[in-house]
């Protein structure tokens, strides 16, 4: 079936850009939903499938696209046509950390996928009539300034106490984020090599962490890590990069925050001195306080340093973890993960997965809903929504 544009798209209401001159609006909304995309107009032609000059005069008003054009523009640019069309409320586009996550500049499909996944979110939980509550607000730091380690290990704990972490677990990460206010996602993100990635939208918070079915260590330290940047760096997802302090290591931030908040300090040093854990090698004081702790032996490693309860420097440590694993020649950081936590340990399940099922059983939404939510062909929806409707074993 065509998509019927209403009556106003066919009204050539002006507006006034940046540089002075007048424009359709529909122009004005193109370019303006596309620089917040990160796109260029090249990249927009090819996803829209159209030459780069078409961009151009649509955009500066030369010319207005058809109302197929008109969905494959929003298509491309994870907004609704009403967005580019002035009606009704328009939605603003999320706000990444680009200083934080460089990556995002070259790959502008996960800002569409982040996109589609804070509208669907919004949507789900409007048909469901549920809201996730805000508990990170008081915690994230209004300082523009450098953060000392003290002061990051504070912030750390005080988000812990607030999240049941304690409780939970961090194979249990994703229902930690959403205890706080933060939407999460498990997604895939192909070869960008990302492991997480935040965005904000209005008040909406999402974190999607990579879908891998191994490191799954990483995957925990990625999501504590991204929460760091929320917590310590809201100015990262509204300020002009050129605006932001130059010199200042926001990624070792965020990684301080991670290691404190998933390992807090002073119990780290009750079992180290408690259990004298210092009188055994090295490899082995870190598998025993993984199997306490859940998380990466790295994270262990520099949550030891940071605390200054070992002096063995970073060389020196990889030459002791390979020897004790009996691995020579070179050899990368996330394959020298003794003891892996499995695949399974990872609790995947989301609160957006819930919210859509939920929603399907009663009815509330289709098939073809399911799929569009959940970024999947029909055919896919429709089998995994038939898995849903099918009788798992009979209650007792």
């Amino acid at each position: 079936m065509a998509t019927k544009i209403p009556e106003r798209a066919k009204e050539r209401n002006m507006a006034t850009d940046e540089v002075g001159q007048r424009t359709p609006q529909i122009g004005v909304a193109i370019r303006r939903q596309r620089e917040a995309m990160r796109m260029t107009v090249v990249q927009l032609a090819r996803k829209v499938g159209v030459s780069r000059n078409t961009i151009t005069n649509y955009e500066s008003g030369k010319t207005e696209p058809s109302a197929s054009d008109l969905v494959r523009l929003a298509e491309a640019l994870a907004c609704q046509v009403t967005d580019l069309l002035g009606i009704g409320d328009v939605v603003p586009p999320p706000r990444f950390a680009f200083r934080a996550h460089a990556s995002l500049r070259k790959d502008s499909s996960i800002i569409a996928a982040a996109r589609k996944f804070l509208r669907a979110y919004a949507e789900i939980e409007e048909i469901t009539g549920t809201r996730l509550s805000d508990r990170l607000r008081k915690h994230v730091c209004d300082s523009n300034g450098s953060l000392k380690s003290r002061e990051i290990e504070a912030l750390a704990d005080d988000v812990r106490q607030d999240c049941g972490l304690h409780d939970c677990g961090p194979e249990n990460i994703a229902s930690v984020l959403e205890n706080l206010g933060v939407r999460c996602l498990f997604v895939d993100f192909g070869s960008s090599g990302l492991d997480g990635i935040s965005a904000i939208q209005g008040d909406m918070m999402l974190t999607m962490l990579r879908d891998s079915q191994r490191n799954m260590e990483r995957i925990i330290f990625s999501a504590a890590h991204e929460l760091g940047h929320l917590v310590l760096h809201p100015h990262l997802f509204t300020a002009d990069d050129g605006k932001l302090e130059d010199g200042r290591d926001y990624e070792k931030e965020a990684n301080t925050f991670a290691g404190a908040f998933l390992v807090p300090g002073n119990e780290l040093a009750r079992i180290w001195h408690g259990d004298r854990l210092y009188r055994l090698p090295l490899f082995h004081a870190l598998l025993l306080l993984k199997r306490v702790f859940h998380v990466s032996y790295w994270c262990l490693f520099y949550r030891l340093r940071d605390l200054e309860l070992t002096e063995l420097q970073y060389a020196a440590f990889i030459n002791h973890t390979k020897a004790y694993m009996g691995i020579t020649g070179k050899a990368r950081v996330q394959d020298l993960e003794p003891e892996p936590l499995e695949t399974r340990a990872l609790y995947r399940t989301t609160r957006f997965e819930l919210l859509v099922r939920s929603a399907f059983i009663q009815e509330l939404i289709g098939v073809a809903k399911v799929a569009e939510m959940l970024q999947m062909t029909v055919e896919e929806a429709r089998e995994e929504t038939a898995k849903w409707l099918r009788p798992q074993g009979e209650l007792r």
